[in-house]
């Protein structure tokens, strides 16, 4: 379940961004990634306005996204949106007149009515946080987005939002490397106001997912579970609870399908215990040297 939306979405998620950034694919083989991952039940896609390649394409993802769902005759696909990220000026404003401007082209690039899930893509530390909540909710009211979720926020910014308005995502990085949301609070407040944990840098983002993928522990527990180290980071995601959907990227069909595979995945006690332990060896070898 999305939150308290009443939506029930697949376990895994895609994060897109990779398919609108520098090095992408051609737009033929975006599409294809984007219907590779519907057709393994993928039914819950994270995208952002800004997600794109330069300031003179800004919805580049969004318009991609409603390409795709154009084109395959499958299910209801839940799309997650944001704003509050200027590209141009390379900062966050979270200004209530940015944030309606943003949700109006969201709204435009998607080709809908309504957006299901808008997210504040950051907190904006020129504006009051409750301002632009606020301004989240009245969007909500004029029905130009459904439910609301926040990214990159602490656990005080998820109880100010709480106050305001109905939350249903926290949105933050989260990986075997940086497990804080894991064990600062902020799961355990989700799990208890019925709100969804979106863990994206899954893998541990653009900097570091082929490090982790080399990983001695995740390489022997995918050869013990006949799968890839991605996938077994991310069956690791899902066993710390049932409110956490990770959002893993893709960039080629043969990925968004092999993420999709993992939710059929489940590790046992000790090999969780070991993938959580890498962010304690990696902090002990930091200090050593």
């Amino acid at each position: 379940m999305l939150g308290r939306t009443g939506r029930t979405v697949f376990p895994v998620g895609l994060g897109a961004m990779p398919l609108s950034m520098g090095g992408r694919p051609d737009e033929a083989a975006a599409v294809a990634t984007l219907h590779a991952a519907f057709d393994a039940g993928i039914d819950f896609v994270d995208t952002a306005n800004v997600y794109c390649a330069g300031d003179d394409e800004i919805g580049h993802n969004e318009r991609l996204i409603a390409k795709a769902l154009s084109s395959w005759p499958g299910e209801t696909i839940t799309v997650a949106a944001k704003g509050g990220v200027d590209r141009r000026i390379r900062r966050v404003d979270a200004s209530p007149w940015f944030l309606r401007q943003s949700c109006t082209d969201s709204l435009r690039a998607l080709g809908c009515e309504a957006i299901f899930l808008y997210q504040l893509h950051a907190p904006d530390a020129e504006i009051p946080f409750e301002d632009s909540i606020g301004e989240l909710a009245r969007l909500q009211e004029e029905g130009k987005i459904a439910h609301i979720g926040l990214c990159n926020v602490s656990v005080a910014h998820l109880h100010a939002a709480q106050r305001i308005v109905r939350i249903e995502s926290v949105q933050n990085a989260c990986n075997p490397l940086d497990p804080e949301d894991y064990e600062n609070g902020m799961l355990s407040a989700c799990q208890d106001q019925g709100v969804s944990f979106v863990p994206h840098s899954v893998i541990g983002g653009a900097h570091h997912h082929h490090a982790l993928a080399r990983h001695p522990v995740l390489v022997d527990l995918a050869a013990k579970y006949r799968t890839t180290p991605y996938a077994v980071v991310i069956a690791w995601h899902l066993a710390q609870s049932d409110c956490v959907i990770p959002i893993p990227g893709a960039s080629k069909p043969q990925t968004a399908a092999a993420s999709a595979s993992a939710a059929s995945l489940y590790l046992e006690d000790d090999d969780i215990a070991a993938v959580s332990a890498l962010s304690r060896a990696e902090e002990s070898v930091g200090a050593a040297g």
